[in-house]
This record gives structure tokens, sequence and C-alpha cells, in this order.
């Protein structure tokens, strides 16, 4: 056989099919955020790996190691993700009363949301594992806190709030009750029950916390 006749029967053959593997999808992050939020919720810090959020996702674990290199990068990312299109931030141009009420109701009901669980573990991770979670707990926990203080610092200053008013003190109330509240309730009160009271627990709550550093609701 010639290597012309050679040429023209590689070229002619069918090209080599690869075999059967896991298909990509367009939506790996998407399916990967909720992957990771879901186990990290049912299992813990100590409980999760991109291995296990591979296997949740339906995701082959290439996709997984290629984008994160380890399970907290991953947890940030999924973090960050939710908080972007989840959590609606409160109006600046609101008085400090219903400002604090928008920003209550709106954590509370993050809680109680799918991912109420994940957030739970956040919290109390960010405490056992204070390194792997350093920049969580900054981008997370310590932003909506922060935010929360720079508005209670803006109302005593333009005299919403008596001078005097201890910013973490009225901070740690709200964001505080409101944590033990969905997690306590939440285990002897359906979800629709705590939905169903939660304005009116809400608006008390600020109310009681205004009243007690001497502001007029």
């Amino acid at each position: 056989m010639t290597q012309s006749e050679t040429h023209t029967i590689d070229e002619a053959s069918p090209p080599v099919r690869r075999g059967p593997g896991r298909p990509r999808h367009a939506d790996t992050e998407e399916r990967a955020f909720r992957a990771v939020l879901e186990l990290f919720g049912q299992k813990g810090w100590s409980g999760l790996s991109l291995d296990g959020v591979a296997t949740h996702a339906g995701i082959g674990k290439s996709s997984i190691y290629l984008r994160w290199k380890d399970k907290r990068d991953l947890l940030l990312d999924a973090i960050r993700h939710l908080e972007a299109h989840n959590v609606t931030p409160a109006g600046e141009d609101l008085d400090i009363r219903e400002y604090l009420n928008q920003h209550a109701c709106a954590r509370a009901e993050f809680f109680l949301g799918e991912y109420g669980p994940a957030m739970a573990h956040m919290f109390s991770a960010a405490v056992v594992n204070p390194e792997e979670f350093k920049e969580i707990r900054e981008e997370n926990i310590s932003r909506g806190v922060l935010a929360l203080a720079g508005r209670i610092e803006k109302a005593i200053a333009d005299g919403e709030l008596p001078p005097g008013t201890s910013v973490h003190h009225l901070l740690d109330a709200i964001e505080g009750a409101i944590f033990v509240h969905m997690l306590i309730s939440s285990s002897r009160s359906s979800r629709e029950e705590l939905e169903a009271g939660l304005k009116d627990y809400v608006r008390e709550l600020v109310d009681i916390q205004l009243r007690g550093v001497g502001a007029r609701v």
C-alpha cells in the first residue's frame, strides 16, 4: 500500500468516538452553589467536601476542581451569589424606625428561606473555624452588621436617635433577637406560622429597642 493510499484511507475513516461521560452543564455554577449551600445546611463545615458537592449537584468533579481550589472558596462564592440575588437592603431614605423594620424583616425572611440552615451553620462555623471563615465572616456577617451600624450612626448624627445611643447594643439587640427567634421558634412553629406573625414580631421588637434608647416611636 502506497503512502498516498494510506492517507486516503485515514481521511475517510470515521472519527474516534469517546466513551460516555458526564455531560457538561451550562448552569454548573448555579448547581454547585445550590448543592454547597444545601450540604452545608445539612452537614455543617466538617461534613462538606468538593467531591460531595459534585455528587449532590450531578456535576463532574473536574468541573468543580477547575473552578474552586477548596470548599471554602466555593462556599464563599455561593454566599456572595445568594446575598446578591436574595437579600434586598432597606432604603436609605427611610426614617430609622422603618429602616430597622425593613432590615429586620429581610434578615428574618432570609433565615426562613431554603438556605436558612446554611446561614445558621455559617455563624457557628465562623466561631469554631475562625481562620477558614475569616473572609466569609468579613464579607457576609460583618458586611450586613456594618451597614446597619452605619445607618444607626447616621440616625444619631441626624437627631433621630438620642446622643449617646450605643450603636453596638442596639445593633446586637435587633440582629441577635431575630437570629434567636428564627432559630428557636422554627423548632416549635411551622414556617407558615412564623411568616404570618413576622411583621408584628419585628415591629414590636424594633419599638421596644427604640423606646429603650429613649427614641420617640
